[in-house]
């Protein structure tokens, strides 16, 4: 299987031998379409909104909804067999359990936010190798790190002055502990150590 997030707002997992969508995976509550026609319905009343009947904010930029990461859980983790987690531009990480849902579908297991002060939107996502824990990093330079089992951050990094572009993250040998390594639009290079 595989798994690829899009600028629809969906992910979805393939059968790649198979070459067939066994799953999609709706990141956001609404679909794409929904929104647009929404937005066209409310800017038409209004009188606002261009050709496409988007708001744009002051930078010319309508609401993105894509999803920008995307991962499946490492089979060896106790209680969550097929699992995977999608993170989007709107800084929301969600756990899905393939298990569940059906034909064609997945069941949300967490919904993981920062809180809805928090606008950053999700740039990269890795499991940890053996913990059911979810590595995001952010657009505002943050990473955090998600328990999947029941949404909550059990470790928080800071340091970058800009968004996060990549991320890697390399597992020590014989511990569960990691070493984050983030590449930022600062211009800088850090490395976090996380043990849990």
């Amino acid at each position: 299987l595989a798994i690829c997030g899009g600028e629809d707002g969906n992910a979805y997992v393939v059968h790649v031998s198979g070459k067939k969508v066994v799953a999609t995976l709706t990141h956001f509550e609404e679909s794409a379409a929904a929104a647009t026609a929404a937005a066209n319905n409310n800017n038409t009343a209004n009188g606002q909104g261009g050709e496409d009947g988007m708001e744009e904010d002051e930078d010319g930029f309508v609401e993105a909804r894509s999803v920008e990461a995307v991962g499946f859980c490492p089979g060896n983790i106790p209680g969550t067999a097929h699992w995977c987690a999608t993170g989007g531009v709107d800084g929301v990480l969600k756990v899905w359990n393939m298990n569940v849902g059906g034909v064609g579908g997945a069941q949300l297991r967490q919904k993981c936010t920062r809180g809805a002060d928090v606008k950053a939107g999700i740039t990269r996502l890795r499991w940890h190798n053996s913990l059911p824990l979810v590595i995001a990093s952010y657009t505002d330079g943050v990473v955090c790190i998600w328990d999947a089992r029941v949404g909550t951050v059990v470790g928080t990094f800071t340091g970058h002055e800009d968004m996060i572009n990549d991320m890697d993250v390399s597992f020590v040998d014989g511990s569960n502990a990691a070493v984050i390594v983030t590449g930022s639009d600062d211009k800088s290079v850090k490395m976090f150590e996380f043990h849990p």
